[in-house]
């Protein structure tokens, strides 16, 4: 019997692609030329009879160093470096119209899921052949079974004219980009001295129950190559601070605060004087919180976001799956059909030439920005996960109307291309996912910062109201709330699917209430923030002056749904990182009617039985 080798033109082009690669980046990085390599010998002789061979194949690694130090009262209670690579091998078969992706079938295997796993840290060239080659092999065998699957599935449902349309995966032309490699010295035990000192502020406030002080640097390398002659080295580092305080009311009600702050390096975050001065500040706004008085009305009526919470209400509406960016529902198989349309979040994609905003305020993704002011943009990248350059100024909404959204490589019915904007998380064990790198709002004319208290004041004053709300602070989405009981029993209680319903914006870990008499400022708590209309936001109040904030953001879950437990386990394993992004937000905005009302907990857990021992 003969066999034959079938190459197409577009191997062959891949071949020669990888044939001319720089040879001094091969001779100095084994990984990338074992990567390389792999990749070629794979190319050439995937197969198996009578099933697809195929058309697409990448490796990303992530090569990460990092560091944690955690400490609380002046206790280091947690210290490890770790050097880790891991890699993901996606295999593609069919072809650009129908591959085996966007597919869950009945017995709940994900075709989303690539093979992800560990990889030699030693730059052993044939140990990193041989886990590439067998993770190759399991997502090709694996991939042929899917879109067998797939295929049948799809025979069994009615598919609008639209989904039958949409092909499975974009193209996009090979480019290379390889970075030099670097590594950032650290002195470990000023580090641990730091945290501890900073974390022994705590112990002068006895009524916080829990409080951390973590300090998190990761260097990450990111590795990508594909079949279609694409390369990839690009390093990263995200350096993160996080200090944590929770306690309880005496009617046992949890209440915590955070202070984060994101950098790319070391000496970029600020220094130990201003930083113990918001820990104090943290501290004290919580002790009085203990005694605040509560919300025990809805409000409906004009609130008020400033600085920190204004940035964080662009980033709940604007940068999740319902907002900016492009998502694709699954072909679902068996009875997990008829939880579609719930597991499906909307986009802003319908929203297409639509206004979403007023018409002088427009969001744009400037990727490029390395800086705003003073402030280092920790988001900014030239090319993104998948070795697409993305375009200097990509705006999504332009006078209120929204244009476009972000996507990467996968279509949908809004996006046939990718934008550039898949985007590598920092840190262990976390998804990538469609982020801007730089997202800056601009305003044609706008408010004085100053003016934006006196305007909430006369519109509550109109509206024949008492008092409104003024939102400073929200915990960001990638910090897990202090746990002072069960933490699982607390993260599962705060899941939400998709659909159905009004949904509270995020913990406000500062609201205050305004008397619209004299404009007097009353911390309350026991209130939640509800998630304000597309009609509200069209008719928001924003500042002229703008203020950048660096914040992480989570991948999107591969599977809509089931991003609620992949937050479940990161907040157990109590880990760093996510997607660097940067924003360059309003300082204050103000939503005309937004709802406020008592917070609806599951359960209050009890509080101590016994006095703290650093009471005195």
């Amino acid at each position: 019997m003969k066999s034959y080798i079938r190459i197409s033109l577009g191997t062959l082009v891949c071949l020669l692609t990888f044939a001319t690669l720089p040879a001094i980046a091969q001779e100095q990085d084994v990984l990338l030329k074992a990567m390389n390599d792999e990749l070629q010998r794979n190319v050439s002789r995937l197969s198996l009879e009578g099933v697809s061979t195929p058309f697409f194949i990448s490796y990303q690694v992530k090569d990460n160093r990092s560091v944690h130090i955690q400490a609380t009262t002046g206790a280091i209670t947690r210290f490890d470096t770790s050097h880790t690579r891991s890699m993901d091998v996606r295999v593609l078969v069919g072809d650009y119209k129908q591959t085996q992706e966007h597919y869950l079938a009945s017995d709940l295997s994900f075709s989303y899921f690539n093979f992800n796993s560990s990889l030699p840290v030693e730059n052993d060239y044939a140990a990193i052949r041989r886990a590439l080659w067998l993770s190759t092999d399991r997502a090709y065998k694996s991939a042929t079974e899917q879109l067998e699957k797939k295929r049948a599935a799809i025979k069994q449902q009615n598919l609008s004219e639209e989904l039958k349309d949409l092909e499975d995966f974009s193209r996009a032309e090979p480019e290379t980009h390889i970075s030099p490699l670097h590594e950032a010295q650290m002195e470990i035990s000023s580090l641990q001295e730091r945290v501890q000192k900073l974390s022994g502020i705590l112990k002068e406030y006895p009524e916080i129950y829990l409080s951390n002080v973590t300090l998190s640097v990761d260097q990450v390398t990111l590795y990508f190559v594909n079949s279609e002659g694409t390369v990839l080295r690009q390093p990263r580092t995200l350096v993160s601070f996080l200090a944590s305080a929770a306690t309880q009311a005496e009617d046992g009600e949890v209440l915590d605060d955070v202070i984060v702050h994101h950098a790319l390096a070391l000496d970029a975050l600020p220094d130990d004087e201003k930083l113990a001065s918001e820990i104090r500040m943290m501290a004290k706004d919580l002790v009085a919180l203990r005694s605040a008085p509560l919300v025990e009305d809805s409000y409906s009526g004009p609130v008020l976001f400033e600085d920190q919470a204004a940035a964080e209400l662009f980033v709940r509406l604007y940068l999740g799956s319902e907002g900016l960016v492009a998502s694709r529902t699954p072909i679902i198989e068996g009875p997990m059909a008829m939880m579609s349309g719930q597991m499906q979040k909307r986009n802003l994609g319908e929203k297409i030439n639509k206004r979403v905003l007023p018409k002088d305020v427009s969001i744009s993704c400037v990727p490029g920005m390395t800086r705003y002011e003073e402030t280092d943009l920790i988001g900014h990248f030239t090319v993104d996960a998948e070795g697409i350059t993305p375009e200097e100024r990509f705006d999504l909404v332009k006078n209120g109307k929204v244009l476009a959204l972000m996507s990467d490589r996968v279509p949908t019915q809004f996006t046939k291309a990718s934008t550039g904007h898949r985007t590598a998380s920092l840190g262990m064990g976390l998804d990538d996912g469609v982020a801007p790198g730089v997202m800056e709002i601009t305003v044609q004319e706008g408010e004085s910062f100053k003016a934006m208290k006196g305007l909430l004041l006369e519109r509550a004053d109109d509206e024949g109201l008492e008092y409104a709300y003024i939102v400073r602070r929200i915990r960001p989405e990638t910090v897990a709330p202090p746990a002072l009981d069960d933490a699982f029993s607390m993260s599962f209680s705060m899941m939400q699917f998709g659909g159905g319903g009004q949904t509270p914006l995020g913990d406000g870990l500062q609201l205050l209430r305004v008397r619209v008499s004299d404009g007097t400022e009353t911390v309350v708590r026991s209130a939640e923030v509800m998630r304000p209309g597309a009609s509200a936001m069209r008719r928001i109040v924003v500042s002229k002056e703008r203020k950048p904030w660096n914040t992480t953001l989570e991948g999107q879950s591969s599977i809509p749904g089931l991003g609620s437990f992949i937050s479940i386990g990161r907040s157990i394993a109590g880990l760093s990182g996510g997607i660097p992004t940067s924003l360059i937000t309003p300082r204050g905005v103000l939503i005309e009617e937004l709802e406020v009302r008592k917070e609806k907990r599951p359960y209050t857990p009890k509080p101590p039985l016994v006095q703290s021992p650093l009471v005195k």
